[in-house]
């Protein structure tokens, strides 16, 4: 039973990642629309730099490293209108890795 609700539980999290980032390529520069995007990639790290145990040293380095980058990315795009593409694939790529970790 319990592993139905977690399987369901990655289902929507994929659906989620692929709604999320279709909408950020299609928008023009929306504000809310990365920030949106930045907090989903914060909660798929911590999701899984919570389900690794602790010996799991450089998987859950990795974890936090997508945190990180999904901020970084925010900052980019906020300091410089001319590398948006460059947080969108930042914000991208976070947010894969932490799904993928994930799944591990």
């Amino acid at each position: 039973m319990a592993l139905g609700i977690l399987e369901i539980m990655y289902i929507v999290l994929v659906i989620l990642a692929v709604g999320i980032q279709v909408i950020l390529y299609k928008s023009k520069s929306n504000n809310s629309i990365i920030i949106i995007n930045m907090l989903f990639g914060l909660l798929l790290s911590y999701l899984a730099f919570t389900s690794f145990p602790t010996n799991f040293t450089l998987q859950k380095t990795l974890a936090i490293v997508m945190g990180i980058v999904a901020i970084l990315a925010v900052i980019i795009k906020f300091r410089s209108e001319e590398l948006v593409i460059l947080s969108k694939i930042s914000l991208s790529i976070s947010i894969a890795v932490s799904l993928a970790l994930l799944f591990l």
